[in-house]
């Protein structure tokens, strides 16, 4: 028999059959002490990080300047890191830059970068590794947009670049610092959004069985039907989910691809969060019952968790827990425990080849239709 190495407090308190006592009886009176949630409830990423000294460090955080990014930004310069901001409203990365300095007496820099233009992501890599030598502790990957889906300059839907393709070039070009820094972490922030993907899309619910979403197309608006684990809802479609799946495949293939050189890649889920991408989306009761964790001995979650309850998840994944497991899925909702990806027709056999489709979208490798023999 194969027992595991660790059972949650919710899982002791569902045993039932003889084997499962068992298991119980042997490992459960150790998971009170081994099996603490990492961030149950009100918890921040101040609190996640309380003790660290990060002083060292440079970390990387895109869209930096409001929200999620802002809170940790905040977080880590507190800790004593080096931030670079990178996002679009160069005013506003400014100025977040001289809040946040201000408040930590931490070196915080912002830079301009577009992530809908992939000319701007080169440029932003170019001038990140002229200023700052080479070093990269942390890449958190955290701007993202909801919409409108239509196509950049660049032949690619907007959402899906902005929130996907742009952070995968940006992670390309920034790798040689993360491996000459390692141990080095790369954090994709993504959404549970990806569990309905193909369905908000309008799409066969198996869309990503092969390549033909991928990239995807300009998504139509229209409503469309999506099945919830406990409810069914008719929503406006919308490509977000489809760009937060490949973030989430991005992290599993870094994972396996960058372990040899010491960097690790984590993909999360902060939960809703109320931030200025959300502010206008009404926190229902029926969404609100999937922010709750199902241990009910865990006090339960905010809803909607504020920015700096939400950012808890990536302040574990960017400087928490040494035991986090690199590729994996962190919830904030789930208190920061990994959990299953809706695969949707996706196999992680083809996380690779996203991985090589995806050099190739982004003009780091050759498309073979394009090659003259």
């Amino acid at each position: 028999l194969k027992f595991p190495t660790r059972l949650s407090p919710f899982a002791c308190a569902m045993a039932r059959a003889p084997l499962q006592l068992l298991v119980a009886a042997v490992f459960c009176a150790s998971a009170a002490a081994s099996a603490t949630p990492l961030c149950p409830a009100n918890t921040t990423a101040d609190d996640i990080l309380a003790g660290k000294n990060l002083k060292a460090q440079i970390a990387v955080v895109t869209g930096g300047d409001t929200g999620l990014g802002f809170a940790a930004a905040l977080a880590l310069s507190k800790r004593g890191a080096t931030v670079i901001i990178g996002n679009h409203n160069a005013t506003h990365g400014e100025l977040a830059a001289k809040n946040i300095s201000s408040m930590t007496g931490a070196k915080v820099v912002a830079l301009p970068l577009n992530l809908g233009s992939l000319d701007s992501v080169r440029t932003f890599a170019k001038i990140y590794l002229r200023q700052f030598g080479g070093q990269l502790d942390m890449l958190v990957n955290n701007a993202g947009i909801l919409g409108p889906s239509k196509l950049t300059a660049d032949g690619y839907e907007l959402v899906f670049q902005v929130d996907y393709l742009g952070h995968f070039l940006l992670t390309e070009l920034l790798l040689p610092a993360l491996r000459a820094s390692a141990p080095s972490r790369i954090v994709n922030v993504a959404s549970g959004a990806h569990e309905n993907a193909c369905e908000t899309a309008g799409w066969p619910m198996d869309c990503f069985k092969d390549w033909t979403y991928l990239p995807p197309p300009v998504v139509l608006r229209r409503n469309v039907t999506v099945h919830h684990t406990n409810r069914t809802a008719v929503t406006e479609s919308s490509s977000y989910g489809i760009a937060k799946f490949a973030n989430v495949q991005h992290a599993a293939a870094l994972a396996q691809r960058e372990h040899s050189a010491g960097v690790r890649a984590f993909s999360l889920t902060p939960g809703f969060a109320l931030t200025s991408m959300t502010s206008g989306i009404d926190p229902s009761k029926a969404f609100c019952d999937t922010q709750r964790h199902p241990d009910p001995s865990l006090p339960a979650n905010p809803c909607p968790f504020s920015a700096e309850q939400g950012t808890a998840v990536v302040a574990l994944c960017a400087a928490g827990d040494e035991k986090l497991i690199s590729g994996a899925y962190y919830s904030r909702t789930f208190a920061c425990e990994t959990r299953p990806i809706v695969m949707q027709g996706f196999t992680e056999a083809m996380q690779n080849e996203l991985y090589e489709r995806s050099l190739r979208w982004v003009g780091l490798a050759p498309d073979p239709d394009e090659l003259v023999v």
